[in-house]
């Protein structure tokens, strides 16, 4: 996806400030900084911890380089079915002038058989909340509003 801004203002959206992914993003309700841990390579937090309609999802950095814009992530869910080994996301820009090449990427790590049983369900899942995700995004780095959805939720 092309976000119609400078990498570096879309980096510290999902990086400098990844603590508050909150505040943008649809599919998370509330987010803070994670308390516990060491920072890896310079990063402003060493993870987050987001209400999610799912629950509390807690996410630690563990990539986090500013000269590639890259960074990835581990999250663990109380509410993550036993079958769910691991779940790791990883956000990758590249500027390119004015604007801004995003990549987003879910893994989740599924213990056989469930591997073949609920992968193709997780699949589609997980590429829905990309794109959301994405779509936030982009609204929020070229103009500083959110979803309306996100509003009204906000509201409520």
């Amino acid at each position: 996806m092309t976000v119609a801004t400078k990498v570096d203002h879309v980096w510290s959206i999902l990086a400098t400030d990844y603590a508050k992914v909150g505040k943008w993003a649809r599919a998370v309700q509330a987010s803070e900084a994670k308390e516990t841990g060491t920072p890896v390579n310079g990063a402003p937090v060493t993870g987050r911890v987001c209400t999610a309609s799912i629950g509390d999802v807690t996410e630690t950095i563990r990539i986090f380089d500013p000269a590639y814009h890259i960074l990835a992530y581990d999250a663990k869910a109380k509410a993550m079915p036993f079958f769910v080994r691991n779940l790791s996301g990883r956000w990758k820009l590249h500027g390119i002038g004015d604007e801004t090449e995003v990549d987003l990427s879910f893994v989740a790590d599924l213990m056989p058989p469930f591997r073949t049983l609920m992968g193709w369900a997780m699949r589609r899942q997980f590429s829905t909340a990309i794109d959301e995700t994405l779509e936030d995004l982009k609204l929020f780095a070229e103009t500083g509003k959110i979803h309306p959805d996100k509003a009204a939720a906000l509201a409520a």
